[in-house]
């Protein structure tokens, strides 16, 4: 019995001693694991090599994409969403006098069956530069179409993501955005469909557009 629990022990003593020696040495490549990731010059990739070597479990981080549209195109379609006058358009400013920002956000009385959102034709005085823009609810694979304001035509371009088309800023810009606020009610014509025909109510436009002049000096 003496010699049985003898051989007993001796099995576990060397499986412990077995554990230990493994773990010992997990332990020694662990340290040697580290003293290398020391050697990484770059803060982020030490600190990936540490969280491998260790097994740190990395905390899963929901990153929200980024909107990747222009600032014009976004801030003409927030103003969708905002208060808006009686004929339908926003009146937007950021500070007060030259230099500062206002820009009058005018969403198309008409829009293409399909659509949920209107296109907005934004104008705007935007670090100290005069602009004069259409934003579509959806992208369009036109880089540059003719648009006539009253019989004056001019050529726009499109942003990079085909949702923002504008005029040449400056004077061409504000000729354009005084030729739309003349009258009442401004029809855009244009060589493209999703352009052309789109209806505007520019009731009290002029008006607002001395927000523009001022901070724009015109």
């Amino acid at each position: 019995m003496r010699i049985t629990v003898l051989v007993v022990s001796l099995i576990l003593g060397c499986a412990g001693s077995a554990h230990v020696l493994a773990a010992s040495q997990d332990a020694g490549s662990q340290v040697e694991q580290a003293e290398l990731c020391r050697e990484i010059p770059a803060r982020l990739e030490r600190l990936a090599c540490f969280d491998r070597v260790f097994a740190t479990p990395l905390e899963q981080v929901a990153i929200a994409p980024s909107n990747p549209y222009p600032a014009e195109w976004q801030r003409a379609m927030v103003a969708l969403s905002e208060s808006q006058s009686e004929a339908g358009w926003v009146l937007g400013t950021q500070g007060e006098g030259r230099g500062s920002s206002a820009w009058i956000a005018l969403p198309a009385q008409n829009r293409s069956s399909g659509e949920t959102s209107p296109p907005v034709l934004l104008l705007s005085c935007i670090n100290n530069l005069s602009r004069i823009e259409l934003a579509l609810p959806k992208e369009v694979a036109d880089a540059r179409i003719q648009v006539s304001i009253r019989h004056e035509t001019q050529f726009w371009r499109s942003d990079d993501h085909g949702v923002l088309f504008s005029s040449a800023r400056g004077m061409p810009a504000i000729e354009m955005m005084k030729l739309a606020a003349s009258e009442s009610r401004l029809l855009l014509r244009s060589n493209a469909p999703f352009a052309d025909g789109l209806q505007f109510d520019t009731r009290g436009v002029n008006e607002a557009l001395d927000a523009l002049r001022e901070r724009c000096g015109w």
